[in-house]
């Protein structure tokens, strides 16, 4: 007779109902359900039984590379400009996902992955600060929402991928195709005239507004001398300016906002993935239900649109907060028949924390100055990866104490966050800020602006 515990067999006889004589003897190898993928991470190197916590070990490998992105990587596109540190990042994802491919251990595996979220993390960071600051105003939020969509191509394609490929290893290789794209695309992109100027480089931002001028058929006879003027009320700025650094987040006057910031992209992220981490629990069919997740993401985005463009950032960042703690509150007070009422809730819920994660990636953007920008937003940043983290065992804190204490946390902590929001300026139709005390300047024009 032999029966099987997890890694173990247990070899024995059975004499009135018991078994004697057991001997235990240490699997050696497996039989996996291939009839839908034919080769997976898990079949590839036996991640069952006593090895099945080495693959939460590798989501979490890959959060370390998220937070070392947000860190490290941001603080050098400050230094040494945005486009180079893109293209280090561009050629870092392919090497290391391909070496992923290649993998001849799951140690080698999981290394990689965490290069590749070094990578891949640092590459949309740095690359939406690029884009904020060589758009202006009144087209800031039209590609700073736009962008996002991109993430929605992200969400449909690679489950389409899987179902085709059905082996993880071309899966991989397939995957690394956006990266090479980006690389060939990289000589097209213009360094920031604005992280130039900052770092009085004058003759390269010249050279870069010149051919935007030239591309959008500009053709202002006192073009040179407004870069001229521009260059040098730059550098008065900047004669006082320190090395970018983390330091610089917490001067007075942009501190306050960095906390603010670092505490709402932690809530907002912690709600985003708490309330994915449930589509599993909703009633219905839970392919419909993933479907759903990815329309109300398109939806989301569109109304982000809007509302950035007719009400600002900041009360509509505060109201989608609002709603959103709020249909998670009222989720579970809602009875079980008709089912479809708690489906509506939740989806509302998914709504309005996606609109809000679109909209505080443009508003952190606008208000951190250009020579700590990417440091700002990598800073904040880090604190989605914080909820992010925390996110899944919210969940479980719902299965041991009870269903709703998952919902009141959400609610709880979104009130609080839209509240804190109400302390940031507007940046609406504002100039992003260059330095330090552009950005202190913001915050108290607004606030005059509003006393008169």
């Amino acid at each position: 007779y032999k029966f099987f515990n997890q890694s173990n067999i247990y070899k024995g006889e059975i004499e009135n109902n018991n078994v004697t004589n057991k001997e235990i003897e240490t699997c050696d190898s497996w039989e996996y359900d291939h009839s839908f993928y034919a080769s997976t991470v898990v079949t590839e190197w036996n991640l069952v039984c006593d090895k099945e916590w080495l693959i939460s070990m590798s989501k979490s490998i890959f959060v370390v590379g998220n937070i070392i992105s947000a860190t490290l990587l941001s603080y050098f596109a400050d230094k040494f400009g945005r486009k180079p540190i893109i293209l280090i990042c561009s050629i870092l994802s392919i090497v290391s996902a391909i070496t992923c491919a290649f993998a001849s251990s799951f140690i080698m595996f999981a290394v990689a992955r965490l290069f590749i979220a070094v990578g891949v993390t640092g590459a949309d960071i740095i690359a939406f600060v690029l884009l904020m600051e060589i758009i202006g105003p009144e087209r800031r939020a039209f590609y700073g929402i736009g962008v996002n969509f991109g993430w929605i191509l992200g969400y449909f394609i690679p489950p389409g991928i899987a179902w085709l490929l059905r082996d993880w290893f071309w899966m991989q290789i397939v995957l690394t195709m956006p990266c090479t794209i980006l690389i060939l695309l990289w000589w097209l992109l213009p360094e920031s005239p604005r992280w130039l100027l900052s770092h009085r480089k004058k003759e390269a931002a010249l050279k870069v507004l010149s051919r935007a001028a030239k591309m959008n058929g500009s053709h202002c006879p006192k073009l040179d001398a407004k870069l001229e003027e521009i260059i040098s009320k730059t550098n008065k700025k900047c004669e006082k300016r320190a090395s970018s650094n983390i330091l610089q987040l917490f001067k007075p006057g942009l501190w306050q906002k960095t906390v603010v910031l670092f505490y709402v992209w932690c809530v907002v992220a912690f709600m985003y993935y708490g309330i994915s981490y449930n589509t599993n629990e909703l009633a219905g069919d839970p392919f419909l239900n993933y479907i759903l997740y990815g329309v109300v993401e398109i939806v989301a985005y569109i109304l982000a649109f809007f509302f950035i463009q007719s009400k600002g950032r900041k009360y509509p960042v505060v109201v989608t907060l609002v709603i959103a703690g709020a249909s998670c509150l009222l989720i579970y007070p809602i009875p079980d028949d008709p089912i479809w009422m708690r489906t509506v809730m939740h989806l509302l819920g998914k709504l309005c924390i996606t609109c809000s994660f679109a909209i505080i990636y443009v508003f952190t953007a606008e208000i951190f100055p250009t020579v700590v920008r990417s440091i700002g937003l990598g800073s904040s940043c880090l604190g989605a990866r914080l909820g992010s983290i925390i996110a899944p065992f919210v969940r479980e804190l719902g299965r041991a104490i009870h269903p709703i204490v998952p919902q009141i946390i959400f609610g709880i902590l979104a009130a609080i966050a839209g509240i804190l929001v109400l302390l940031l300026p507007e940046t609406k139709d504002c100039n992003v800020p260059d330095t330090v005390e552009d950005a202190v300047g913001v915050s108290r024009n607004r606030s005059s602006k509003n006393e008169a």
